[in-house]
């Protein structure tokens, strides 16, 4: 049997319990469980909510599991791991003692022995219990550090030694191993080996690029980690060979047209062809499944190729013709009609011979189009509804290909909204060689470039294949591709590319995110060179990773078609493990669920026929050919499809036209998944999915590739649990939706489906202001847009921060309580906030005037005020839109009716140009003190919609302001007025010396989708000796508070701070954040010292009550921020890690290595102090 460790999964399993803390109390209790599958469910919930650093809720959720399944070694284990967490320790004892008496080989068991030994002060049974850890797994960070702590502390440096080196060895960049072996080489006499280790230390820890094993839940090794189930542990998986049978079917599908010569029925791998097209007879065809008609029905488009004109003679075959159609089946519930007449474009022959289909939204119009590749074949076909396709391959502005091409993909690569087209490039089959009959083919061929087209937005594609190296290690005769699988081997969010070449190196592309990609291959021990012919890809060993499968023809290479297991480490690198026996001499291959137990398995077209090789959640079992009748006939095949065509619960196949209906897999439940693209493309494509039964979890990308590495649809096995608890999706745009409320979907009638939507989330905004009104927390707005870093501007330039702001609290809403005023400021979004300072200041006033501060991004002006007095504002006299309609009555009171009289593109945050003309007031002629108040909200772009806009040539303007000049005529006299970026936030404009005749009209021209809710003027002279008053926080606390559930007012959400959810539905950053506390000290100056906060936490600022103010007088509360906060969208600038900090003084960010954080030992201190809290980051919060 071929195995597979899944010891690193811990990261995944940990992960995927943050779900399980809605799924826990969410589904309906109408639904039967069975009561050990709800042992696991409360298990998976305790997981996360150790996670959350809340121990005693995390402890009774283990106990509960327990209650449920006694004998649940799992709960019991991470039930130790709640104990001692909680300080416990001889609850954790006894716990661990009753484990080891059955379980004497779990690391974790022993680990968990040697830190509470360490924490008791009892030196040599921890240094026993970290050595039993050691004979199991010798390379485990944890347990070499702190076996080498112990015998440094007994002075035995010698022995230390070694522990510290294999840790190092094991983890260069984790912190404790460098510290710790620079200090003993230190103290061994050893100086220059311990000052360039003390160097590297520094470096990591100021730059936080290291990890370390501290005290701290997450930190103190990964034998300390709860474990959720994944549904491959031992017990859960039924080893029995399940009873499918793959039966040909006819289901209407015709047989297709053949390039019909006398030659041998080979692909003409290993041989000297006639001609090419002997070459192109073996390699044609291809076929893909498309929803056409959106029916929720897979149908069919396959190629059929035949040639005319050809004569015997090598030299006069070059004039033969070749003709390529397209057709089109419908599916009627698992059985195909012929509509290819109906087709339109797709049914017109073509003098091309084609290779591959792929099926995918190109154009984002919720219709998937057609790709077709091969030879003289680059075609685009778009869908246009009720069947029909057309031909807009020059509208799109395909370059000229001239090879020939067996494999692509389609992957939105730069994350921007829309497919990117990907062609592997196989051979010039054009060089002379073709038809000289004294060459083997493909090995004495010329190789052929890939191409890279990047999808525009606007229906044209550009040829980025130069600038994105995609074909950086194809030399000449090195490398053929015969396939491609776009997706994230690496797991930092980011679609990668694994291309497999027929004589030449594996290549795993890894996007760099500047439109370019590495050859990654050679620093994951993969860079080899084999006869390699087919790709499989799924998560195998459920850890969250991409595993692979790389089959190999038998021929001139040492591996004799002998494939290749590269299962992922659970760290972005891959164990090699062989293959399963009997799979050699692959032609095509897929990972897939075949049985429905939620365990994916490897399907292999070989030379021999189709063989299966089950997965039994350790290892798989041995190739065979039991479930094909007919395994022999379909020796040779290139292209594998999958998907539940007749709608019965399981994966039937389609190969070569020829119809396997999956008989017995559904004896087992499953899971149907749609998805529909709204920010992300349309299909869906390139969208990770983690779905949750009980025991059970599993993980699957949704790919359009050809050859197809994986199952055509979203299929997820159930084994007998009746529903799914929860569904995750990671779409392409960095969106994470998660769908719980699923008891409808309780498996009544096999295979449950459900079609989901993206959500049209905001990721990104800025911190949440709320203050005591008396009776409740009032959302306020939210503030400091202006110190949002790294946002997309263009290629290499980010935003700058613009990192301090007033924030204007309405009259009349903050109340004191207790003699305090109390504020709230919460980090809700999917953001990491670094606040360096807060004070609430109380501007004194007269009585009857409002003042508002001087504020709103991106002012070219930005006045000569702090702060604006007005008395008596009021609505313009009239307001018209860009078609001179009338919209006063959306913008006379503050009432969240706003004006939206525009059109939106379909980027995201950019709308066609449009106008907004106000006329102010009867006082024409009037050029004295006008002030113009706009409130409302900004729905804006982020970093990935500016990439999109910016390659068909879009872009946003700052709105600015015109005045009539004395011929009637528009001038502009204000650059930019500024965007509203709080919801809402009051932009305070000064007219006054602006006009430019006597005319008292104004024009507002932008393409931001600004929505003004009120507009008011102001011409009276209020007084401006105003006095203001600075209050220091009494009282600064972090801690967490949760998610508010948001009202929608049209486009506008509004979080309520009373009605919080815990779970966090966002991604995190990877790092280091202020611990929980009093942090007032971190605050109470601008000085680069910051208070970290992730999503989820809060601010609880107090601030003490002031005396009524004098008669005649009235205070205007603002509250004074200074802070930054960045996203995590991923074509910001560094959008994944919590550092680098930022700080005053720096010219950009991210900054480059001639800038520096200006970290002295003072800071360095405090961060040490307060940093107390680490989050891994990327996927891990869900």
């Amino acid at each position: 049997m071929s195995s597979f460790e899944i010891k690193n999964s811990l990261r995944w399993r940990r992960a995927a319990a943050w779900l399980l803390l809605i799924v826990n109390f969410a589904v309906a209790q109408t639904v039967r469980r069975d009561a050990s599958e709800d042992a696991y469910r409360a298990n998976n919930a305790g997981v996360g909510l150790l996670e959350q650093f809340r121990f005693d809720a995390a402890e009774a959720e283990f106990r509960r599991a327990l209650a449920l399944r006694p004998d649940l070694k799992l709960a019991e284990l991470n039930l130790a791991v709640a104990l001692f967490n909680l300080k416990k320790l001889n609850e954790t004892k006894t716990v661990l003692g009753k484990l080891l008496e059955t379980e004497k080989k779990s690391p974790q068991i022993y680990y968990l022995l040697g830190l509470t030994a360490r924490s008791e002060n009892r030196a040599e049974d921890g240094l026993a219990a970290f050595r039993k850890v050691l004979e199991i797994d010798p390379a485990d960070v944890g347990a070499n550090v702190n076996a080498g702590q112990i015998l440094a502390q007994q002075r035995d440096y010698p022995a230390a030694l070694k522990y510290f080196r294999a840790a190092y060895d094991a983890e260069p960049f984790n912190l404790t191993a460098v510290y710790n072996l620079a200090t003993t080489y230190q103290r061994s006499g050893e100086r220059e080996k311990a000052a360039a280790l003390l160097k590297k230390f520094q470096t990591l820890r100021d730059t936080n690029s290291g990890t370390q094993i501290g005290l701290n839940y997450l930190e103190q090794g990964r034998y300390a980690e709860a474990l959720t189930s994944t549904g491959a542990e031992d017990g859960l998986v039924d080893r029995a060979e399940p009873p499918v049978v793959f039966r040909e079917t006819p289901v209407g599908l015709k047989n297709k047209t053949s390039i019909a010569l006398p030659f041998p029925p080979r692909d003409g791998f290993g041989v000297k062809p006639q001609s090419k097209y002997q070459i192109l007879r073996g390699l044609q065809g291809g076929e893909t499944l498309i929803d056409f008609d959106g029916d929720g029905q897979l149908d069919v488009a396959r190629i059929d190729n035949s040639i005319a004109g050809y004569r015997k003679n090598a030299r006069a075959g070059s004039s033969a013709k070749t003709v390529c159609r397209i057709a089109l089946y419908h599916n009627q519930k698992g059985k195909f009609a012929d509509v290819s007449n109906l087709s339109g474009e797709l049914a017109e022959p073509l003098d091309a011979v084609g290779t591959s289909l792929i099926a995918a939204d190109f154009d984002n119009d919720n219709r998937p189009d057609l790709l077709l590749v091969g030879y003289h074949a680059l075609r685009l076909y778009r869908n246009e509804g009720g069947g029909r396709f057309k031909d807009v391959t020059e509208a799109a502005k395909f370059p000229n290909y001239p090879y020939l091409s067996i494999a692509a993909a389609a992957a939105d690569l730069d994350h921007d909204g829309d497919l990117d087209i990907f062609i592997a490039g196989f051979v010039n089959i054009d060089d002379e060689r073709a038809e000289l009959n004294d060459f083997v083919f493909p090995k004495e061929w010329e190789g052929a470039p890939n191409l890279l087209l990047r999808n525009n937005n606007d229906g044209t594609f550009t040829d980025v294949s130069a600038e994105s190296k995609i074909s950086q290690s194809k030399d000449g005769f090195d490398g053929k591709a015969v396939a491609v699988v776009p997706t994230d081997f690496n797991n930092r969010r980011d679609l990668d590319l694994v291309v497999a070449n027929w004589g030449g190196r594996l290549n795993f592309l890894s996007n760099q995110r500047d439109d370019t990609f590495r050859d990654v291959a050679g620093e994951l021990r993969l860079d080899k060179t084999d006869g390699w012919s087919a790709v499989a890809a799924g998560d195998v060993n459920k850890d969250g990773f991409t595993d692979f499968f790389f089959g190999t023809r038998a021929g001139d290479f040492t591996s004799a078609g002998k494939p290749l297991l590269a299962i992922s480490d659970g760290k972005g690198g891959f164990d090699l493990k062989p293959a399963p026996a009997g799979i050699e001499d692959a032609t095509a291959a897929q990972f897939l669920d075949y049985d429905d137990d939620g365990l994916l398995d490897l399907l292999v077209a070989t030379r021999k026929g189709l063989l299966i090789a089950r997965n039994l959640g350790r290892e798989f079992a041995p190739a065979t050919a039991r479930p094909f009748p007919n395994s022999k006939s379909f020796a040779g095949a290139r292209r594998l499809l999958a998907a539940d065509l007749d709608g019965d619960g399981d994966l039937d196949l389609l190969i070569d036209g020829r119809f396997l209906r999956n008989d017995g897999g559904s004896k087992n439940n499953a899971l149907n998944l749609d998805l529909r693209g709204r920010v992300s493309n349309k299909s869906g494509v390139g969208a990770r999915v983690v779905m949750r039964a009980g025991s059970l979890a599993q993980q699957l990308d949704l790919y359009a590739a050809s050859p197809a590495p994986a199952p055509s649809e979203l299929h997820f096995g159930l084994g007998k649990r009746e529903q799914a608890d929860s569904v995750r999706i990671l779409w392409s745009s960095g969106i994470i939706q998660s769908e719980t409320d699923l008891a409808a979907l309780a498996v009544d009638k096999n295979p449950a489906f459900l079609k989901i939507q993206e959500v049209d989330r905001k990721p990104a905004s800025c911190p949440y202001l709320y203050v005591w009104n008396g009776r409740e927390f009032e959302f306020v707005t939210d503030f400091l847009g202006g110190g949002e870093m790294a946002n997309w501007e263009s290629k290499g330039r980010y935003h700058y921060p613009d990192s301090d702001e007033y924030v204007r609290i309405p009259p009349g809403s903050l109340k004191a309580k207790d003699g305090f005023y109390e504020l709230r400021v919460t980090n809700e979004l999917e953001e990491v906030m670094y606040l360096d300072r807060v004070k609430l200041v109380a501007v004194e006033h007269d009585a009857g005037t409002e003042i508002y501060p001087n504020e709103g991004l991106g002012k070219s002006e930005t006045g000569k005020e702090t702060f604006y007095a007005t008395a008596n504002a009021h609505p313009p006299l009239a307001a018209a839109d860009s078609k001179g309609a009338d919209v006063l009555p959306k913008i006379r009171s503050l009432d969240r009716v706003f004006y939206d009289d525009f059109t939106n593109l379909s980027i995201r945050g950019y709308a066609a140009t449009h106008t907004l003309t106000l006329d102010l007031d009867d006082r024409r002629g009037f050029n004295g003190r006008t002030i113009l108040l706009l409130t409302g909200w900004t729905d804006y772009a982020f970093s990935s919609d500016e990439v999109n806009a910016s390659q068909s040539g879009k872009s946003l303007f700052m709105p600015y302001l015109q005045v009539r000049d004395e011929n009637g005529e528009w001038r502009t006299v204000i650059e930019s007025i500024g965007i509203a970026v709080g919801r809402p936030q009051t932009v305070p404009v000064d007219l006054t010396g602006k006009f430019l005749s006597a005319s008292r009209e104004v024009r507002i021209v932008t393409n931001f989708r600004t929505y003004w809710d009120q507009i008011a003027v102001d011409t009276s002279e209020a007084k401006t000796d105003l006095k203001t008053i600075e209050l220091e926080p009494a009282a600064a606390e972090l801690r967490f508070h949760g998610f508010g559930r948001e009202t929608r007012f049209g486009a506008l959400s509004v979080p309520d701070y009373a009605n919080a959810a815990v779970e966090s539905p966002w991604k995190s950053f990877a790092g280091r954040f202020t611990g929980y506390g009093d942090v007032k000290s971190l605050l109470s100056e601008i000085d680069d010292t910051f208070a970290i906060a992730a999503a989820g936490d809060e601010f609880a600022l107090q601030f003490k009550e002031l005396p009524a103010p004098p008669a005649g007088k009235v205070y205007t509360f603002m509250l004074y921020a200074d802070g930054y906060s960045k996203e995590m969208d991923i074509n910001s600038g560094s959008p994944d890690e919590v550092f680098p900090l930022p700080f005053k003084k720096m010219t950009k960010y991210p900054y480059g290595d001639d800038e520096r954080y200006p970290m002295t030992d003072e800071k360095r201190r405090i961060y040490d102090q307060t940093l107390t809290r680490f989050a891994r980051g990327g996927q891990s919060k869900y």
